[in-house]
């Protein structure tokens, strides 16, 4: 049992006081967003603050940690619309600044996390992976750049797969992934494994039966070349499972894309297809309005093997 444990929806309007503290523009916006919490979301929610503050972690920084993540997207979507363009473009710009920032990476993700339950599109993608995920399937399940590790965490919940591996190249998101599944909090994990590597360096001999990997290939300068290696990693059978967006500025967001149809482009060019797809556009906007203004889009994909 846990000395920290609360069990009220309190814990999270606390959280909301704590971040209106330092950044009074979010108030009606985050009304909007307790006010949309499922009673399922509202649990898990506070299941996770409670483990946060079981790491010794305040409600006050975890209200920075948010904080970060919106004035930084702030910035660099002013930048984006000033340009045309992302700030950075290359690994390289990015790797001292967020990567290998140990103190910033871990704002970074801890603020991510709580943003798929406060932001309706994070919500949406994080519900979509749910409800897509085999819950019969077994296997062998790869995520890759697994960052906070909850999503992976939650695929170990609730499918049947056998052995879990995580690869990423942030010794901070590592270290966070196997602090979340070796916590206890949301269950006992004992069958998964996470590295800290380059992606495209690694040489495995396996297949997988699940592949995940979400919010990647806008990090990354060859985009293609990750999901040509997710189709040499996968069998015709295999759960493929992927995301990122569209105009969509954020500081260690190097790679543009302008339109869902590219996106569906380099997908066919490297041996895949599309099976599933959800599509976010911007709050308050039509598809269409969001592509001709270039506002932010989420896209999601259930991706297939082409036959060999």
């Amino acid at each position: 049992m846990h000395s920290t444990k609360r069990l009220s929806a309190p814990l999270i309007d606390e959280l909301i006081q704590e971040i209106l503290r330092i950044n009074k523009l979010q108030s009606n916006f985050l009304a909007d967003s307790v006010k949309a919490l499922s009673q399922s979301d509202t649990q898990v929610f506070i299941q996770y603050l409670n483990y946060c503050l079981d790491q010794q972690l305040t409600l006050g920084y975890l209200a920075e940690c948010y904080d970060l993540i919106v004035k930084d997207t702030f910035t660099q979507q002013l930048y984006f619309k000033r340009h045309g363009h992302y700030k950075y473009s290359s690994y390289a710009e990015v790797e001292s600044l967020v990567y290998r920032n140990e103190e910033y990476m871990s704002m970074y993700m801890y603020g991510l996390a709580i943003t798929t339950f406060l932001w309706s599109n994070h919500a949406q993608m994080k519900h979509f992976f749910k409800e897509m995920l085999p819950k019969t399937q077994s296997g062998r399940y790869l995520e890759i750049g697994p960052g906070h590790g909850f999503h992976m965490m939650e695929a170990m919940q609730s499918s049947q797969y056998e052995e879990f591996l995580g690869v990423d190249i942030s010794p901070t998101s590592v270290f966070l992934t196997q602090k979340i599944l070796s916590s206890r909090y949301f269950g006992q994990f004992e069958n998964y494994s996470i590295k800290e590597c380059d992606f495209l360096a690694w040489e495995p001999n396996d297949q997988y039966d699940a592949v995940v990997m979400g919010e990647v290939l806008e990090h990354v300068e060859q985009p293609q070349k990750f999901l040509k290696k997710i189709a040499a990693l996968t069998h015709n059978t295999s759960h493929i499972h992927v995301t990122t967006c569209i105009n969509s500025p954020a500081i260690d967001h190097i790679y543009l894309f302008g339109h869902a149809q590219q996106i569906a482009d380099i997908v066919q060019a490297s041996g895949l297809y599309i099976k599933h797809q959800l599509l976010i556009p911007y709050q308050s906007t039509t598809l269409a309005q969001s592509e001709q203004d270039k506002l932010p889009i989420n896209i999601a994909l259930i991706l297939g093997k082409v036959d060999d």
